[in-house]
């Protein structure tokens, strides 16, 4: 059983892009449909800067191109991205595991 057998979401990427008309910045689409897989890494949300509470998860998928910053929309729930790791076998890219975080804030 391979690990994309577990992909059982689909999610849109956006990322921050910045408008050639004036200094505005706004969140576009970067990745129309990625399948992967969302599990929670906490029980609860927590206190990570004051006033503002969170909740960490991770994601797993293919090997795209996200970054630090991105958000990660399913359905209603909007990620942001706060850790990327690629794990390779013989040196081929195999996965992405990312640390992301829903905000209640």
């Amino acid at each position: 059983m391979a690990i994309e057998d577990f992909y059982n979401e689909t999610v849109i990427v956006n990322r921050l892009a910045a408008s050639e008309d004036d200094d505005t910045e706004s969140y576009e689409e970067h990745i129309a449909s990625l399948t992967c897989h969302i599990q929670p890494l906490e029980d609860s949300y927590a206190q990570d800067i004051e006033g503002n509470y969170g909740k960490e998860w991770i994601m797993m998928c293919g090997v795209v191109d996200i970054q630090e910053g991105d958000r990660i929309v399913d359905g209603s729930v909007e990620y942001r991205v706060t850790g990327i790791e690629s794990y390779t076998v013989q040196e081929v890219a195999k996965h992405m595991e990312l640390r992301i975080r829903l905000s209640n804030s």
